[in-house]
Parts: structure tokens; sequence; C-alpha cells
């Protein structure tokens, strides 16, 4: 396990994470703009603004999403697997020392 407390113990760094969200948030602002003469060719430009919001809330999510990827040791119930893997372990070797006698 000293392996997984190594993974643990690194953090992702936090430039990182905040240079995706401020990507991610000018990405969004700008969407508009872009998205604004392809409804205009189709006459709908009202629809801009739904499908910006709908695009934006999306990837928002995925980004969300990515954030918990990147630390699993914050949302694994971590106690209950070593619980139950040091149970296993215990009842092993128990088996095996009632074996060699």
């Amino acid at each position: 396990t000293a392996i997984c407390e190594k993974i643990y113990s690194s953090p992702v760094p936090l430039v990182y994470t905040r240079h995706t969200a401020r990507f991610l948030s000018l990405w969004a602002l700008t969407l508009p703009c872009a998205l604004y003469s392809a409804f205009s060719a189709l006459d709908q430009t009202w629809a801009t603004l739904p499908a910006t919001s709908i695009l934006a809330f999306f990837l928002f999510g995925v980004d969300e999403l990515a954030m918990q990827l990147e630390e699993p040791f914050s949302i694994l119930p971590m106690k209950y697997f070593v619980d139950d893997i040091s149970e296993s372990a215990e009842i092993l070797t128990e088996t095996f020392e009632e074996q060699d006698e």
C-alpha cells in the first residue's frame, strides 16, 4: 500500500486545475460569438443562448468529473477496502497456522 499512499499524497498541481477552469470559462464566454453566425444563417438566432448553455453545462460537468477522477482516493471508501483485506489476510494466516500444526 506504499504506492497507494504515494499516489494519495501527491496532489494535482493547482496551476493545472486553475488553467483548465480558466480556459473552459473563456471558451464558454466566446462560444455565443462563434455560434451566432451559424444560427443566423438558419434564421434561428434565438437558439444561440440555449445551445451555448447546454454545451457549457456538459463541458463544465466533464471538467468536474475530471477533477474527481484526478483524486480517486477521496471518493473511494478506502477504509472499508483495507479493513476487508486485513480481515481476509488474518483468516488466511490463521488457516495456514492451523494446517502447519
